[in-house]
């Protein structure tokens, strides 16, 4: 058999690395800029549709999505996450997930377990493109580990029949369920899972911080925040192994503005959404909080989120009649806060593109 030549060799090296698909050392290719996209939810208007808001340009005007579609008929759109510039899941009224896959152009509504049809769907907390959770009234808590096509709803009598107002997955595995129970939702509950929601646990507070009643939970890294009514908050570094009770020294709301929503840039960095206008941030982890002034008093603010270290949403509603929902952003850290919109009707959360499991975004 003849032998190859020095430059059939040659000819094979490169056909083998064109089939593996590799790259030439000069290919200076770099992945797509995580763009300024944000969706808003709020609930219906005098239409009768769930009302949902978009924004291409970080915050600077919307356009509204949905109205007229059959998915968001009579349905007060609470919770809204955006994976990326085309799926963006949502939660509302009436025991409802939607979703869809082509930036809002249309909205699915999933088929959800039967019986169950009152239910509000308050919070959704997104790990990846399969596992997907949701959680809300009458201790309702859901998860798809399939992309929505089917959902499991958990024993309800874990969670009290009581509002599980919120929900983070900060894995797959690793879940929690905060919200109130008893009458008027008075207690705190906090529950998690750490295999999938195979098995559930709950977290019971010194000093009974449960006496006040949970609206969220969230995390950075191995610091996990469970936040709620008159300022209260808790805190763990260590993966939720121990806790620390907390509160916010702002004033308001009957003994203390309620905090509704909390986003955290890593675990130093948070900003927090709460009532009378307020709004605060911490660069160390809770240790001292500055109260940045909306100019929004009136208005009960109920979602936040942050694109960076600068640029940050906040929505809301103003106590009163008629219904009125203001978007307030910030481009330089909170320094200064605008108003960019207003709707007839209570907005409810805001979203930026997420980046991570976690849901959070790098400070930049």
């Amino acid at each position: 058999m003849k032998k190859a030549t020095g430059l059939f060799l040659m000819a094979m090296i490169i056909v083998l690395l064109s089939m593996n698909g590799c790259k030439k050392k000069d290919d200076t290719s770099a992945p797509a800029e995580r763009k300024k996209f944000a969706w808003v939810s709020g609930d219906q208007d005098s239409t009768g549709y769930g009302m949902i808001f978009f924004s291409a340009d970080g915050g600077e005007t919307f356009v509204r999505q949905g109205e007229g579609l059959p998915a968001l008929q009579g349905v007060d759109v609470s919770d809204i996450w955006a994976v990326d510039e085309k799926t963006v899941w949502a939660v509302g009224s009436g025991n409802t997930i939607l979703e869809t896959d082509n930036g809002g152009q249309a909205w699915t509504r999933m088929q959800m377990p039967g019986g169950v049809s009152g239910v509000e769907l308050m919070a959704l907390s997104v790990v990846d493109r399969t596992n997907i959770w949701a959680s809300g009234s009458s201790g309702t808590v859901y998860k798809s580990s399939n992309s929505g096509l089917t959902w499991t709803r958990f024993d309800t009598n874990f969670f009290h029949c009581g509002g599980m107002q919120g929900i983070w997955a900060i894995s797959a595995k690793k879940i929690y369920v905060v919200g109130g129970i008893g009458t008027a939702m008075v207690r705190g509950f906090i529950g998690f899972t750490l295999d999938g929601g195979t098995t559930w646990d709950t977290v019971f507070p010194a000093g009974d911080y449960n006496r006040n009643e949970w609206i969220g939970v969230t995390s950075a890294g191995n610091t996990i925040v469970v936040y709620g009514c008159k300022s209260h908050y808790m805190v763990s570094t260590d993966g939720g192994n121990s806790w620390e009770n907390d509160s916010v020294p702002v004033a308001g709301g009957g003994g203390g503005a309620d905090i509704n929503h909390l986003v955290m840039l890593n675990s130093q960095t948070w900003w927090g959404a709460m009532d009378m206008g307020h709004i605060i941030l911490t660069r160390d982890g809770g240790k001292n909080w500055i109260d940045q002034p909306t100019g929004q008093g009136g208005a009960f603010l109920l979602g936040i989120d942050a694109w960076d270290g600068n640029l940050a949403l906040s929505v809301g509603e103003i106590a009163g009649w008629p219904k009125y929902g203001p978007i307030v952003k910030t481009s330089n850290g909170g320094t200064l806060w605008e108003k960019k919109a207003g709707y007839p009707t209570f907005l409810k959360k805001v979203t930026f593109i997420k980046n991570s499991a976690s849901g959070t975004q790098p400070v930049k």
